[in-house]
């Protein structure tokens, strides 16, 4: 209408340039250590070359040349194994970390916790009756329900607190710097939360509730020096928050702490 035309984007070069990235990234992710050797030749082929067939002015600035293109490929290289390493320890569904990085932040949080003496609580939470849902409603309803059962989790917690999917219908929330009751109240509030949700039409408004078990680094402390026991802290404290969760399923709905009276 007045007289402006919109200039179309070549998506020829773009779906080529995207076609590109993606087998680039298929072969290197199946021939990494091949590819990366050959760079290493070719790089030494290169100093041979420049060493030889060019005057030593000359040289330096086609050395410069090298170390820009070789310091722009450093960086798109360690941007792609940044890449790889986030989706390696991320869930696809819900975006959440994943049960590889919770065990890899757990041992470094044991070490660090331990030094400092402070607390550390771990919650182990398991949707109740999940297969029912999916059964009855479908898997993309069970989908969906996981999803906002991950949304309602990440925004009821503290910045430092990390929710983890551990896999199916389970997730974990660490818990720095809180104790195994501070713990348990939160998830509490969480459970309260969580029941009152409405997840919509897609389960008929059906209620979603939860069990929990929750256990603290210094009652990990208290049964490791009772029991002299030589499991590691990461291994035992999963050990334990899950054992509370197991007590928790019996009833369903609830937090059970592992102060409560479990055998270990």
């Amino acid at each position: 209408m007045f007289g402006t035309s919109i200039r179309a984007k070549p998506k020829g070069r773009v779906s080529g340039l995207k076609k590109f990235v993606q087998i680039f990234t298929k072969l290197f992710m199946s021939h990494a250590p091949l590819i990366l050797s050959l760079l290493g030749i070719l790089l030494w082929l290169l100093a041979y070359f420049i060493y030889w067939f060019f005057p030593l002015h000359q040289a330096r600035w086609v050395w410069l040349s090298v170390v820009v293109v070789l310091i722009f490929n450093g960086i798109s290289l360690g941007e792609f194994v940044k890449t790889l390493a986030v989706k390696g320890y991320t869930d696809s569904m819900t975006g959440l970390p994943n049960k590889g990085f919770m065990y890899l932040r757990l041992n470094i949080d044991m070490e660090k916790y331990a030094k400092q003496e402070k607390e550390y609580s771990l919650a182990m939470i398991d949707i109740d009756r999940f297969k029912n849902i999916n059964d009855t409603y479908g898997h993309l309803a069970g989908d969906k329900v996981i999803k906002e059962v991950a949304g309602i989790l990440r925004k009821s917690v503290r910045a430092s607190d990390e929710v983890i999917r551990w896999g199916g219908e389970e997730f974990a929330i660490l818990l720095p710097e809180t104790s195994e009751e501070g713990a348990a109240n939160l998830i509490e509030r969480i459970r309260n939360l969580m029941e009152n949700h409405d997840f919509g039409p897609e389960i008929a408004s059906q209620k979603v509730t939860f069990s929990a078990g929750v256990v603290s680094y210094k009652k990990l402390e208290e049964v490791k020096a009772k029991e002299n026991r030589l499991t590691n802290n990461t291994d035992l404290i999963v050990n334990f928050s899950d054992q509370a969760l197991y007590q928790a399923k019996k009833t369903r709905n609830t937090v059970w702490r592992f102060s409560q009276g479990i055998i270990a």
